[in-house]
């Protein structure tokens, strides 16, 4: 299925999963009809399961009998939910905008000799060939009227054009900073709810058959309850939750980077001084990235630099080792071609994280929580090795630490073992080292 449908009624672009246009309220009754069937399915089931399995729970010994009522709750407010959209959608269609069919613009298609292939003029290439011709030429004018358009926001609302950095429509005062939707706060709460009813559930049956309890059962089952109680609480928390205005700026960027994108920038930048540091780094990089796209390389630039600038602000306030901050530094370097700069970083980076490790790579972990995270941390050292192959091919790029065997800083290979006996176990205060270059 394709990304996009067209509205019968509007003519507008709209995307598979709507229930109903949000331009002119045209329902899509094929798409609804199935609402209201599964719901009320789903609906009768979780009322059978009440009525059927409720009662004897406190006395009964078959799991299945414990498991449906928690189905049934399940499944109980999964069908409230898909009649409640079935039920909207339906009112909203009732409210459907018509559109005349005479005022629907036609499309215009421009027959410009000049812009076609002589040949198909003369019909010695089949319509298939005429039909791409025109094709690529609507895209290539689509993909420059993009990059032409002027930054402006349009109101969903009543499609009147606004100033870029509005926050109100200044037609009809509808809010044009996109928050979390009643949709999406709704979905949330409901999917927390249900992983809390499912962890609660998991904590009685664990509490029915376990015969005896011992200090780690309760561990467990603590455990357990306070995930649910944790879910719970996420979803009411999500669910009342004010959006900061430099998330809405974000949102309302990232709708804008195919249609306008200049609009998306100046959306972005707005996000950039709303946000906390953290953010803004995230944000400098989308915006570093459209202007990538847009072919504007010094804009670019500029971004990845004031997101290095960022970068140094947050480390400045922090304890080493920095890990995370470290690699997202090297990935900078990268974007602004500064190699030596790159590769230190990235060395340092794997150093920092392999000697985080739990395990050593030649250790034999016991049991099977232990076996679990010993191969986590063997694929991510094994990751880590490849890099640092890739890195110190060029001779310029190094590890040194001091080997307490050979009693003074040596050269590390790759696994950050002692170069002239890799049997040395004892090896600290590693760091990578930018070698001069050798003069010819």
């Amino acid at each position: 299925m394709s990304e996009k449908s067209v509205c019968s009624n509007c003519g507008k672009s709209m995307k598979d999963n709507w229930l109903v246009c949000k331009y002119c309220h045209q329902a899509r009754w094929k798409m609804i009809r199935p609402y209201f069937v599964w719901g009320i399915i789903f609906l009768l089931f979780s009322w059978w399961a009440f009525t059927q399995k409720i009662f004897p729970i406190s006395r009964s010994e078959n799991i299945v009998t414990l498991l449906l009522p928690i189905f049934g709750v399940t499944f109980g407010i999964i069908s409230i939910v898909m009649l409640l959209m079935a039920i909207i959608a339906s009112l909203r269609g009732l409210t459907v905008r018509k559109i005349i069919a005479e005022n629907m613009p036609e499309k215009q298609i421009d027959w410009n000799v000049s812009t076609i292939d002589p040949a198909l003029v003369e019909g010695q290439s089949d319509t298939s060939e005429l039909e791409n011709k025109h094709q690529e030429i609507d895209q290539l004018n689509r993909s420059l009227e993009v990059n032409l358009k002027e930054p402006s926001i349009f109101c969903q609302k009543c499609n009147h054009q606004n100033q870029p950095d509005s926050k109100k429509c200044s037609q009809c005062g509808a809010d044009l900073l996109p928050g979390a939707g009643f949709a999406e706060r709704l979905g949330v709460f409901i999917l927390t709810t249900i992983l809390a009813l499912v962890s609660f559930g998991c904590g009685f049956l664990f509490f029915r058959f376990k015969p005896e309890f011992n200090g780690k059962d309760w561990i467990y089952l603590a455990g357990i309850i306070l995930f649910g109680v944790f879910m719970f609480g996420l979803g009411v928390l999500s669910a009342f939750r004010k959006v900061p205005i430099h998330e809405r700026y974000s949102t309302r960027a990232k709708r804008h980077i195919s249609l306008i994108p200049r609009q998306a920038i100046s959306d972005f930048s707005s996000a950039i001084n709303s946000a906390p540091l953290m953010q803004a780094f995230d944000y400098l990089q989308e915006r570093a990235n459209l202007f990538q796209n847009l072919g504007m390389e010094e804009e670019a630039k500029l971004d990845w630099k004031l997101a290095l600038k960022n970068i140094n602000s947050r480390m400045a306030n922090l304890k080493p080792p920095f890990m995370e901050l470290t690699k997202q530094r090297a990935e900078i370097y990268k974007n602004l071609d500064m190699q030596d700069e790159y590769a230190m970083e990235m060395l340092l980076y794997t150093i920092e994280k392999e000697s985080a490790f739990k395990f050593k790579e030649d250790e034999i972990a016991k049991g099977l929580d232990e076996g679990f995270k010993k191969g986590t941390e063997d694929v991510k050292r094994k990751e880590f090795h490849q890099q640092r192959t890739d890195i110190m091919k060029n001779p310029r790029y190094g590890i040194v630490g001091y080997c307490h065997k050979c009693k003074s800083a040596v050269d590390l290979d790759y696994k950050l073992k002692c170069s002239k006996d890799p049997k040395h176990k004892k090896i600290t205060d590693i760091k990578p080292k930018l070698r001069k270059p050798v003069a010819s």
